[in-house]
């Protein structure tokens, strides 16, 4: 199944525009009469029937509207973008097939990608959740200073952050305390000292998450799956 996303199902007819258009339509060649699936991103996913064709949009009637209820976990990723952009749009790519739920690019003191294109890091964010058939899309937050994430984080979250130390517990073998999760991860250079010990005083349990050093982009994917494993 291919599943499109629309903005409003809450209508008996909807539209598909932009890039979801021009997949439907462009180049899968739909045309007036064919029957595709649509999501909202927010629970709701409806059966729909092409009614016209446009050059910008197509004209969508529903039916079969069905509501998916939000589960109760959440994974939030808080990680410091890579450098290079094509090694962030994977990481971003994978994280939300896999079982992100919010990604948040992180400025700590090391990093070394600034500003991050978040209109098309959102695009990929969404296509990602349309391939893996999410009922919810992840969100993509604004660039966040370290030390703002710090205060801002809710005391209802279990908090981690990868920091490669043999004296570490390896992520798996934690307990789970709380129903959402959010972990940090580093830029190539790591976190410094000083950023760490921040961390562990707001509460963050510095963890490994492999044998082997990782690059960023690695790290991301290897934190989420195993926090799903762990049962977020």
């Amino acid at each position: 199944m291919i599943l499109f996303f629309s903005k409003d199902l809450n209508n008996s007819d909807a539209l598909l525009e932009e890039d979801e258009f021009h997949h439907c339509c462009k180049v899968l060649r739909h045309k007036t009469g064919d029957q595709i699936v649509v999501t909202d991103g927010k629970g709701s996913r409806a059966e729909a029937t092409i009614t016209s064709i446009s050059k910008r949009a197509a004209q969508l009637s529903l039916g079969n509207l069905s509501y998916t209820p939000a589960k109760e976990t959440h994974i939030t990723l808080a990680v410091s973008p890579p450098k290079n952009r094509a090694r962030w749009e994977w990481l971003i790519e994978k994280a939300v097939e896999l079982g992100a739920d919010t990604i948040i690019p992180l400025k700590t003191q090391r990093s070394e990608r600034q500003k991050i294109n978040l209109e098309r890091s959102r695009k990929i964010m969404r296509s990602a959740a349309l391939q893996s058939l999410r009922a919810y899309h992840p969100q993509l937050e604004e660039t966040l200073p370290f030390s703002s994430l710090l205060e801002e984080t809710r005391p209802d979250t279990d908090k981690y952050l990868a920091h490669y130390l043999s004296t570490n517990s390896n992520l798996t073998a934690l307990d789970i305390k709380n129903r959402q999760a959010i972990i940090l991860i580093g830029p190539e250079g790591d976190f410094t000292e000083e950023e760490v010990l921040a961390a562990q005083a707001k509460g963050y349990i510095t963890c490994n998450i492999s044998t082997h050093r990782l690059r960023t982009e690695t790290a991301a994917i290897a934190v989420v799956d195993q926090l799903k494993v762990l049962g977020y």
